[in-house]
């Protein structure tokens, strides 16, 4: 890419959020720590590395078993991934398994860019948020045949963006709704605003607040929405929420501040990242630990009580890595999952950790709260 490209590209990334109120500084200390401006590289297959583990005490984690390279089994196969790296941002759908590529979507628009990417519990369908040089945003269902080959990209009934930042974006496993947490970029005032729209209608549902603004968003069977809030008002309200879609109302702040910002042990703080499981029982998050706070846990919350119960990944330095740190994917209950810190990857059922070597390191953001990935 060109200097006048990436002078152009970035210009863009940055335009929605230049009138944006500066958040607090433990949530810019906090992202900091989790998201990078590094371009990431994903092509070829990356040498695993080990990372230094730090003891925790007061809350188990899980028993690590002898690290062994294999491959994940009884998981889905396809990943979309989002090339940031390139101009005009394609997607590759990537078989996670085999490491196989059964082939890439190009953007819908000239010059556009893929910025989210969404998936389904089904393994065949994904939803895409382009953006067009002229900041607008729309939406792409996509589904992928039984071989991984991506058909074509059919244009969904949601409310297009304009010179707005998304900040998080979630299908229900069903594939019936979709979430999305943006913030837009007027003259005045910036407003968070969470939108629901159901696909087979179009009716979108919109939460909206001048106090702060949503990211991370996940979702629990087809109604309760868990995302990180992040308040410009009163960081008491600031933290892990749950959302009932369907109670209706008008304010991100009708929902239920499960796991406060301030919740920290001896040696970890500032939960963030949220990942509700799709039968409502667990939530898993990342925590910061460390003297500067550059090395990340990660964790597993009840979503019911709130309460910390388990450390699943140790904390290992992240800071000003080029590669993705938190859960790759999880079942159902939360009771398998794969995840990836830096250069490990690892499967973790119940308490028990096993290392494996997918055929594919997940890159981290290279633009502050775009997704690379979705699985």
């Amino acid at each position: 890419m060109h200097d006048d490209q990436l002078h152009e590209q970035f210009t863009r990334w940055a335009q929605p959020l230049r009138a944006a109120r500066p958040p607090a500084l433990p949530v810019l200390r906090r992202h900091a720590r989790r998201r990078t401006a590094r371009k990431a590289a994903l092509s070829g297959l990356a040498v695993m590395g080990a990372v230094a583990a730090i003891a925790l005490s007061g809350f188990p984690w899980a028993g690590q078993a002898p690290s062994e390279a294999v491959t994940a089994r009884g998981v889905p196969a396809y990943a979309v991934v989002l090339e940031h790296s390139s101009g005009g941002q394609a997607a590759s759908v990537l078989d996670m398994v085999t490491g196989r590529v059964p082939g890439r979507v190009a953007t819908p628009i000239a010059r556009s860019d893929f910025e989210w990417v969404a998936a389904a519990a089904d393994d065949r369908t994904f939803v895409l948020a382009d953006q067009s040089q002229a900041l607008v945003t729309r939406f792409y269902l996509l589904h992928l045949a039984a071989s991984g080959k991506p058909g074509q990209l059919t244009r969904l009934d949601v409310p297009p963006l304009r010179a707005a930042q998304i900040y998080g974006m979630a299908l229900t496993p069903d594939a019936s709704k979709l979430a999305v947490a943006w913030q837009n970029n007027p003259t005045g005032p910036v407003s968070g605003h969470i939108g629901v729209t159901t696909l087979a209608t179009g009716a979108t549902h919109t939460w909206t607040s001048a106090s702060g603004g949503a990211d991370t968003v996940s979702w629990a069977g087809d109604r309760t929405l868990a995302f990180e809030w992040q308040d410009t008002a009163r960081d008491a309200r600031s933290g892990v929420r749950l959302l009932d879609t369907a109670a209706g109302g008008t304010s991100p702040l009708a929902s239920r501040l499960l796991i406060p910002a301030s919740t920290r042990t001896s040696t970890l703080s500032s939960p963030g990242d949220p990942l509700i499981t799709q039968d409502g029982s667990s939530l898993f998050a990342s925590m910061a630990a460390g003297v500067s706070g550059n090395e990340t846990a990660i964790v597993r919350f009840s979503a019911r009580t709130g309460k910390l119960q388990a450390v699943l990944i140790q904390p290992a330095q992240s800071g000003q890595s080029q590669w993705y740190c938190g859960v790759l994917w999880t079942d159902p209950s939360g009771r398998r999952l794969l995840t990836q810190c830096v250069t490990t990857q690892a499967s973790i059922e119940g308490n028990r950790y096993t290392r494996i070597h997918l055929h594919q390191l997940i890159p981290a953001s290279p633009v502050g709260f775009a997704n690379t990935f979705a699985w």
